[in-house]
């Protein structure tokens, strides 16, 4: 081959080269949010059910801090809203024990709290310090009498051999979770074989992670130790639930920020084993995140079961089984939206519900709790659910530093304080 001609080759492959680098580059400017009105997965409607404002009861004892004068919701009819306990700080994840006592986490004191309520008078007769000294202790489980906490990078067991609501054994399970990062808190959840499922958030926006644990949920041995990946491209999946009949793995995934007000949905994945759920590459149903995307990469992604607003920060979730409430709320997946940080517009800061019939989400989702939101300042900030033994609904708040207790009017009337 002569030099003439082998240069006029490599010309032309150059050439073929940067056009189909521009049309690359064109498709991902353009594709996501055009693809995005397209896909199964767009922004659910929310219904707006009827609600009307409800005086938020505040006993005497945790009448500081934003309680101090008069707060109100927006609930459905019928709903009564009350602080059960207050000036906890940040508080996050709680889990009920055996023997229906509430205990919180709250990461930045590396605590863990009880709140008794004895004599079920609705609220928390004493806050107790169940354990300090964590690393961050986020997520909560328990397993008969004993507590397992999700730290920042281990899983550890707690237990309290003599009942005085304060832990004297502790072991760690594991230490097999990647520590640190920008999305620090751990969550977990027991699943019906007795495995532990960790979610552990990426430690960026949107990157490549070195390590493989990053941005997924991991499933470890009851026992502990080394785990192994169940799930992966899962940003920041902070709220997990196991359904009660199906026992199948539910989790809030938080997508990427800088996109928009309007891009990627947050996500309600049904987790399954083995699956890829897309990030970095993609969100919502295969659409091709504009930094790392391409269709091929996204292909075999799995969609979102639900979408909900951008940017609203999906946290804790529960299924209602439990609960004294109406039947539509017992077949509901109670989700906290934490709320927006960096969207024009805010969104979110609510409890909202999802429709479940036969272990799928059937129909459109709905606003049970709003009102944190006033003149888009937040004085609250909903974390996460949790049916209590009375068959109450609790609600963290890591905003006001309180936990609420939310019932039904024609539910076992509790003491006024």
């Amino acid at each position: 081959m002569t030099n003439t001609k082998f240069s006029r080759i490599m010309r032309q492959i150059v050439l073929v080269t940067g056009l189909i680098l521009i049309a690359l580059v064109a498709w991902r400017t353009i594709a996501p949010p055009a693809l995005l009105e397209k896909a199964s997965a767009a922004p659910v409607t929310v219904v707006n059910k009827a609600t009307e404002s409800v005086t938020v009861a505040v006993p005497e004892t945790y009448r500081n801090g934003v309680f101090q004068g008069k707060r109100t919701l927006m609930a459905p009819p019928g709903f009564r809203v009350a602080v059960f306990a207050a000036g906890l700080g940040k508080a996050r994840f709680m889990a009920v024990s055996v023997a229906g006592d509430i205990y919180l986490s709250v990461p930045p004191q590396g605590k863990i709290l009880v709140l008794p309520d004895k004599n079920r008078d609705g609220m928390a007769d004493r806050i107790v310090v169940f354990a300090e000294g964590l690393d961050g202790p986020h997520g909560l489980v328990f397993r008969g009498k004993e507590l397992v906490v999700a730290e920042n990078g281990r899983l550890t067991a707690l237990l309290d051999t003599d009942n005085d609501l304060r832990a004297d054994v502790k072991t760690v399970l594991s230490k097999d979770i990647a520590a640190g990062g920008g999305h620090a808190t751990r969550s977990v959840v027991q699943g019906a074989d007795g495995s532990l499922y960790v979610a552990t958030g990426s430690s960026c926006n949107v990157c490549i992670e070195d390590d493989p644990r990053r941005a997924t949920v991991i499933r470890f041995k009851a026992q502990g130790g080394t785990g192994e990946i169940f799930a992966r491209g899962l940003r920041n999946t902070v709220g997990l639930a196991i359904h009660p009949v199906t026992g199948e793995l539910w989790g809030g995934d938080n997508g990427r920020d800088m996109l928009g007000d309007d891009v990627p949905p947050e996500e309600l994945n049904l987790i399954a084993a083995d699956a890829d759920y897309g990030w970095p590459y993609c969100y919502g149903n295969a659409i091709p995140d504009p930094d790392l995307g391409t269709p091929q990469r996204c292909a075999n992604t799995r969609p979102p079961k639900v979408a909900i607003q951008a940017h609203s920060a999906p946290l804790g979730m529960t299924f209602g089984q439990g609960l004294a409430f109406p039947e539509e709320y017992r077949q509901a997946l109670f989700v906290a939206l934490h709320g927006s940080w960096n969207r024009s517009e805010p969104t979110g800061y609510k409890l909202l519900g999802v429709p479940f019939a036969a272990g799928k989400p059937q129909g459109t989702p709905f606003d049970i709790i709003t009102g944190w939101l006033e003149d888009d300042e937040a004085w609250g900030r909903p974390v996460m659910p949790l049916v209590g033994p009375d068959g109450a609904l609790y609600l963290s708040d890591d905003q006001a530093g309180a936990v609420y207790r939310i019932s039904w009017k024609d539910a076992a009337p509790i003491n006024e304080h």
